[in-house]
């Protein structure tokens, strides 16, 4: 299983509204020996879902989101909301993004059962 429950850790103490859990498939570079992530009780990380071939959504030229092609899809036409400019080579940092996110989290930012944030409201 990629994700394991931290247990008895005072730096990632478990809330009872919410619990930490190792990725396994990212390893830390401050002396812990994963990445920890932080869910809601009730929600296994186990239980993502991994998106391939993921899209960028933009809310401006800094604001942007790893999305699967439903989720592209179904949010699009909402896309480009505000004015931020993003400065030199914003375009190539929104895909080195993406990348990065695809290949070490890979779960979409808004449909995801465990980690997605819903989407944008109509």
């Amino acid at each position: 299983m990629r994700f394991q429950l931290i247990e008895n850790n005072p730096q990632f103490p478990n809330d009872g509204e919410t619990y930490w859990w190792w990725d396994t498939d990212r390893p830390a570079k401050d002396g812990q020996p994963f990445m920890a992530v932080e869910c809601y009780v009730g929600k296994n990380p186990n239980q993502f879902i991994r998106c391939e071939n993921m899209r960028l959504l933009f809310t401006d030229q800094a604001e942007y989101y790893a999305v699967c092609w439903r989720c592209h899809s179904i949010y699009s036409h909402m896309q480009w909301s505000g004015s931020t400019r993003g400065g030199p080579k914003w375009r190539e940092r929104a895909y080195a993004y993406l990348a990065a996110h695809e290949a070490t989290k890979g779960w979409c930012q808004f449909c995801d059962p465990v980690f997605g944030n819903g989407g944008w409201l109509e």
